[in-house]
């Protein structure tokens, strides 16, 4: 009796075990939760990489507008260099995460090849102000240092913040001066002038 009860009791999850792993509702679903993890990461990274991509592109589309600008005028005021260096911040728009600090640094290089600081003007979070003293060095490279020209330095900062903090690990600060988790960007661009005397003129830097 005890091993016809037995055979029967292993018939029975035998048919059960067969309908179970013959039962194919619950595969679509099981596969789906498997992948959806996968999924998800990979379109948040793809989000996150394009966005960065194109924020530091911006950033420096904004030091070659600014440079631009700037060696097409022979004088310039620090009203008209702090528009200019507006419009350079405005490039990096929809990103809002912290606003680019720009800074126009105007250098003399002089017969013998050294380079010095003619006059200069950033902008950090709203507030301008003059970052270099006149006649200080300038560490140029070898192939701007062309004897008796000047040069226009234009040098644009940023701190990309993701939007998906756990992306990044490493610590920036924010034209704010706040710290954050991010990436510090920077592009720098030179600009000769373009018409007139050597030099872009700033009469009250």
């Amino acid at each position: 009796m005890n091993n016809q009860k037995q055979q029967k009791t292993a018939k029975y999850l035998a048919l059960v075990m067969k309908r179970f792993i013959g039962d194919k509702r619950g595969v679509a679903a099981l596969e789906f939760a498997l992948i959806a993890p996968v999924l998800i990461l990979l379109y948040l990274g793809t989000v996150e990489t394009t966005e960065g991509v194109n924020v530091n592109k911006d950033l420096g589309r904004a030091a070659t507008m600014v440079a631009d600008l700037v060696t097409q005028q022979t004088t310039v005021t620090t009203a008209q260099l702090g528009d200019i260096m507006k419009i350079g911040q405005a490039t990096v728009l929809p990103y809002r995460r912290d606003t680019p600090q720009i800074t126009i640094t105007s250098i003399d290089i002089s017969a013998a090849g050294n380079a010095t600081v003619l006059w200069s003007r950033r902008v950090v979070n709203g507030t301008e102000s003059r970052p270099f003293n006149a006649g200080s060095a300038v560490t140029l490279d070898a192939n701007l240092r062309i004897p008796s020209t000047t040069v226009v330095q234009v040098k644009a900062e940023l701190a990309y913040v993701p939007i998906i903090p756990w992306t990044i690990t490493g610590q920036t600060n924010t034209a704010a001066g706040a710290s954050v988790i991010g990436i510090h960007m920077s592009k720098n661009t030179y600009g000769r002038i373009r018409q007139g005397s050597n030099a872009v003129t700033c009469t009250n830097c």
